[in-house]
C-alpha cells in the first residue's frame, strides 16, 4: 500500500502485487454497489486477483430503511471485466440456485483456478460439477459446510445404506484439478469422494470426519484411499479418533501429511489420543518429508496427553523425513522449548507456530 502512494510510476505495479495476490476484496450487502461502481470505473479491474463474496437472505433495517440483500443468483452476473482473477469465495448462500448462477461463472469467472464454497446449498451434486466444468483453469476446490439437496437423508432414516454398492455411481468428466478440500457432512463427502475417483490429476487432499457418522465415514474414506492413495502427495486429516481410523496402506507417494483436531484441552482424564501415534505408524510413504500437527491447547498440560515416546520413535524411522511443524492455538513460546525436548534426539528440522485461523484446515499449510 505504502509504494503505491509514492508516485504514479510506481502506481500500476504496486497495484498488481496488492490486489492479485496480498489482497482479497471483501464484497457483501452493504458494499455490493460501490465495488460495482468501481468495477464500472476500469481502474482497478485488471489488477483483482482474489474476491470473497457473501451473501446474506436476511431482512434487516440499516439507518431505518431495509437492506438490500446481495443475492448471487441476481447479482453474479454484475462481476464481470475481471481478466485476471485467480480465486473466487462464495459464503452463505441457502436460496435455491438458479441458471443464471451457473451462467455467471461460464460468462464472467473462466479464468478462475481457486474456488471456495462456504455454507452453499446446491440443489444437487450434478449441479455443483457443472460449475466446476464450467471453468477450465479451476485447479483447487474447497468445501466448507456444503450440502447438495438430492443427499439430504430424514433425519430418522438410517445413513448406512448411503454405502451400499448397488447405488449406480454416476460417470464424470475428468477435470484438471489437483487439489480438494472437503469440510461438509457425512452425506454430501459421499459423492464427493466419489467424483474425486474419477480425477486423475488429484494431488492433495484436505478431508474432515463428520463425528456423527464417524464408522460409515472411515469406511466411505478408507474405499475412496485404496484409488486415490498412490497418486495423493499432499493429505490432511481431521478429527479421527481411537476407533476410527482411515487406511492409509495405500497413500505410498506422500510427500505431507498434516494430522488436524488434535483435542489437547485437558478437560477430562479420559481424554485419550492414542490415534495420533496410531495415524502415523500407519505410514508407508519412502518419500515423506513433512509431518504437520495441527494442536489446540488450553494449558500446558494439554501436551502431557500424547504419547511423546511412541511419536518419537515414528518419526525417527521415516527416513526422508526433512520438516515437522506443530501449530498450535496457545502457548506458542513455551511449547517451543517442551515439544523440542520431546522429541529429542532427532535429525529434522522442528518449528513450532502459533495457529492462524486461515489455516486452520487448509491446504495453504502446504504452501506456507
Amino acid at each position: 500500500m505504502a509504494c503505491s502512494l509514492v508516485c504514479s510510476f510506481w502506481s500500476a505495479s504496486s497495484r498488481y502485487h496488492l490486489f492479485q495476490n496480498a489482497c482479497t476484496i471483501h464484497v457483501h450487502r452493504r458494499n455490493f454497489q460501490e465495488f460495482c461502481e468501481l468495477l464500472a470505473g476500469q481502474r482497478l479491474n485488471a489488477y483483482i486477483g482474489r474476491l470473497h463474496l457473501e451473501s446474506h437472505i436476511i431482512d434487516e433495517e440499516c439507518d431505518g430503511r431495509p437492506d438490500e440483500t446481495f443475492q448471487f443468483n441476481e447479482h453474479l452476473k454484475c462481476l464481470s471485466g475481471l481478466p485476471h482473477l485467480k480465486y473466487l469465495h462464495l459464503d452463505y448462500h441457502h436460496d435455491s440456485i438458479l441458471p443464471e448462477f451457473l451462467a455467471a461463472f461460464t460468462q464472467n469467472f473462466a479464468s478462475i483456478t481457486d474456488l471456495e464454497f462456504t455454507s452453499m446449498h446446491f440443489n444437487s451434486f450434478t449441479q455443483f460439477v457443472q460449475v466446476v466444468d464450467s471453468l477450465p483453469l479451476l485447479r483447487r476446490v474447497t468445501l466448507d459446510d456444503v450440502s447438495f439437496y438430492d443427499c439430504r437423508s430424514d433425519s430418522d432414516s438410517d445413513n448406512s445404506d448411503i454405502l451400499e454398492e448397488n447405488i449406480p455411481r454416476p460417470t464424470y468428466t475428468p477435470t484438471a484439478l489437483t487439489d480438494v478440500v472437503a469440510s461438509c457432512n457425512y452425506e454430501a463427502t459421499v459423492p464427493v469422494l466419489w467424483w474425486l475417483l474419477s480425477q486423475p490429476l488429484i494431488r492433495r487432499l484436505a478431508i474432515s470426519i463428520d463425528q456423527r457418522y464417524r464408522e460409515e465415514h472411515t469406511v466411505l474414506l478408507s474405499n475412496a484411499l485404496n484409488t486415490l492413495g498412490p497418486r495423493l502427495e499432499h493429505l490432511i486429516l481431521k478429527d479421527a479418533d481411537n476407533s476410527h481410523l482411515p487406511d492409509l496402506s495405500h497413500t505410498t507417494g506422500l510427500h505431507t501429511f498434516q494430522i488436524t483436531g488434535i483435542q489437547c484441552l485437558q478437560t477430562s482424564t479420559s481424554v485419550d489420543l492414542e490415534w495420533v501415534p496410531m495415524l502415523l505408524s500407519q505410514l508407508h510413504s519412502p518419500g515423506v518429508q513433512r509431518i504437520v500437527f495441527v494442536v489446540d491447547l488450553r494449558d500446558r498440560a494439554g501436551l502431557d496427553l500424547l504419547d511423546w515416546p511412541r511419536i518419537r520413535n515414528i518419526l525417527a524411522g521415516l527416513s526422508s523425513l526433512q520438516h515437522v511443524q506443530f501449530f498450535l492455538s496457545a502457548h506458542k513460546k513455551w511449547a517451543m522449548k517442551a515439544i523440542a525436548e520431546h522429541l529429542l534426539p532427532r535429525v529434522y528440522a522442528l518449528q513450532v507456530e502459533q495457529l492462524v485461523g486461515r489455516y486452520r484446515y487448509s491446504l495453504s499449510l502446504f504452501d506456507h
